[in-house]
């Protein structure tokens, strides 16, 4: 089968690693892979799988020379399936599979939830509701999340083509290790008996990361011995109001700032807390999973799956709440080491229960060979789309 991935970019993310992941399970070398807007740091990783082409439009502007480029590649690939992922490619793929002139079947990827679409930037706002009016095209939508499949359906996207696949993970790359733990507190100067939170994640107002950086400023009020360690793009160079925030809230010494990172499957397991204080447009984040994977039990926000996915193994609060993230952190406090390396062990056998890379992979895989028959067999005759409940059942995780 000849897959064509149309994907907005290949930026470090969720939906461009679950691409990359999923091209690595599949290991049949026939995809190709469009970037919209140029190369990015996961293209290698990806282009080890598969051919990897770029159309070269500039970051949200469309443009005449980037879907010519687009279509004549869709002509030259001759796909069995066109694949979209995030908003921007999913409208991409649609084009590109009419540009081929053989029509073949068409996935687009969810990747993002939408709890208010005030909170999206205009020309968003805009490609979403594009989405809404073209959702009943795509032979199937794949969400990441249960409750992003709701939202969607609330924007007016076609429940009928949907379904949720959560994304996968390696549990053998994600996995506890016990040496990891001296290892990173004396690489990050972390004094003894102060628990190690990290947020691993870009710099981006969705993530929040000031209120986390409240929640430890209250913590430590009350007696909490906190070290922070932010992780991500441009999480080294914070802006000001960041900075002045971090300052109020630690000494130099109890704050370490990193970039973004290619190894994080050595530098989770030695976290004692992570941290993922989202706002809003949280899907099914693959920060939390890898940490639990790792062994490290996770604080989430409940955005997007965030709540789902961690469950009975972390604490998960509202987004927005200072006061109820830093008792969140007293209770791991006061779990101390013993008690969250216990909940660890319960995130990490959660993650092996539901998420691993095998199960989610075989279901992308039964998807694709599904809807390529499924689409012959309806050109020859239209009966609609109740062959993914067949498949999967109802939209839910």
């Amino acid at each position: 089968m000849k897959v064509l991935h149309v994907i907005t970019g290949l930026n470090f993310g969720g939906a461009e690693t679950m691409l990359a992941k999923l091209l690595e399970y599949q290991g049949d070398r026939q995809s190709t892979v469009v970037s919209l807007v140029g190369l990015g740091a996961v293209a290698g990783r990806v282009a080890a799988c598969a051919r990897v082409e770029t159309v070269g439009m500039r970051e949200g502007v469309p443009s005449v020379a980037a879907g010519y480029r687009l279509a004549r590649l869709a002509r030259a690939v001759r796909p069995d399936l066109v694949v979209g992922w995030m908003h921007h490619g999913n409208l991409a793929a649609s084009f590109a599979a009419a540009a081929t002139g053989r029509s073949p079947p068409v996935i687009w990827n969810v990747r993002h939830s939408v709890a208010d679409i005030r909170t999206e930037k205009p020309l968003t706002r805009l490609v979403l509701r594009l989405g809404a009016a073209l959702s009943g095209r795509p032979d199937a939508i794949v969400y990441n999340s249960g409750v992003a499949a709701g939202e969607y359906r609330g924007l007016g996207y076609d429940p009928s083509r949907s379904l949720v696949i959560p994304n996968g993970f390696d549990c053998e790359v994600y996995r506890p290790q016990p040496e990891a733990r001296e290892r990173v507190r004396g690489q990050y100067g972390v004094a003894p008996g102060a628990m190690l939170v990290g947020m691993i994640a870009r710099l981006h107002p969705m993530k929040d990361a000031g209120t986390l950086i409240e929640a430890v400023r209250r913590a430590r009020q009350a007696g909490a011995n906190i070290h922070l360690l932010l992780a991500g793009h441009r999480m080294d160079h914070p802006p000001a109001d960041l900075m002045r925030a971090l300052a109020a809230a630690l000494p130099p010494e109890r704050l370490t700032l990193l970039g973004q990172r290619d190894d994080l499957p050595t530098l989770m397991p030695g976290l004692d807390v992570v941290a993922l204080p989202s706002a809003w447009g949280e899907g099914f984040p693959n920060t939390l999973a890898e940490a639990m994977a790792s062994g490290v039990p996770c604080l989430a926000t409940d955005v997007g799956d965030s709540g789902w996915i961690v469950g009975e193994t972390g604490r998960v609060v509202r987004p927005r709440d200072p006061d109820a993230m830093a008792a969140a952190l007293m209770d791991f406090v006061e779990l101390g080491e013993a008690g969250r390396l216990h909940l660890g062990q319960l995130a990490r056998q959660r993650v092996i229960d539901n998420f691993a890379l095998d199960e989610i992979g075989a279901r992308f895989s039964a998807l694709y060979r599904h809807v390529v028959r499924h689409h012959r067999d309806e050109r020859r005759r239209a009966n609609g789309h109740g062959h993914l409940a067949a498949l999967y059942g109802r939209a839910k995780p």
